[in-house]
Parts: C-alpha cells; structure tokens; sequence
C-alpha cells in the first residue's frame, strides 16, 4: 500500500503535469480539472496513509471522509472536484479561467490546506491560482 509520502510524491507529479498543461491558458482546461482533483485526491489518500487507511474505490473515500470528524467538512469540496473531473473526462467540459478560479482552485486549496495541517506538511505549490490569471 502507497504511504503518505507516496501519495505526496505524487501530488509533485500531478503539479508537473498541471504547470506543463496550464501553460496553454484556457486550452486545456478539462485536463487541468481532472490533475487537480487527483491532486486533492492524493493529498486526502496521504492523510488516510497515515492513520493505516487505504481506500480502494471513490465510493470508500468519499465514505471515510464523512465518518472523520477532522476531515468531513471538505466533503462537498471533494465531491464537488470529483463531478467537475468526471464532466471534463466524459463529456469534455472545459471551464473558464475564471471558473476554474473561483470553484476548482479555491476547493482544490482548502482541501490541501486542511489535509497539510493535519499532516504537518507544507505545500510546495500553494497558490496554483498563478497558473491560471486572469487576462488583464
């Protein structure tokens, strides 16, 4: 089973690929949906690493965040980032930047913010918002 640092090598990963992709302002924008959901995906995965849970199915994480009384308030923030990357997967919804900004980033940092509190972890890439400005 991945370990917390596992999961947290690749978030790195996720974000490599996000920077690559989000060079393209606004043109892949259901790809950088879908890397970001993983990115909170991973970060919860780590947390639940640490306390010997490992999950097999979105269905088992999305229950196990409900019943932890220290995470269940992202719950409608992971379900929300969960139905935007399935959107952008299957039917190809690509948001605006300033969707992505105002829903996707701002969920995306307060998962990662609660889950890097919990584990005593500081976020390498804090503000993916600099990947995604708004025209001037």
């Amino acid at each position: 089973m991945p370990n917390k640092t596992d999961h947290l090598n690749i978030v790195r990963q996720d974000y490599s690929a996000l920077k690559w992709l989000s060079q393209s302002v606004g043109q892949y924008t259901d790809w950088c949906t879908t890397i970001i959901f993983y990115m909170a995906l991973h970060y919860i995965h780590a947390y639940l690493a640490q306390k010997n849970e490992h999950p097999n199915s979105h269905y088992e994480i999305d229950t196990l965040i409900a019943k932890n009384t220290k995470i269940k308030k992202i719950r409608n923030k992971y379900r929300h980032l969960y139905d935007d990357s399935r959107q952008a997967r299957y039917l190809g919804t690509k948001l605006s930047i300033y969707d992505m900004r105002s829903s996707i980033l701002k969920y995306f940092n307060e998962i990662q913010q609660l889950i890097c509190k919990l584990l005593k972890h500081h976020p390498q890439h804090s503000n993916l918002y600099n990947l995604f400005p708004l025209k001037s």
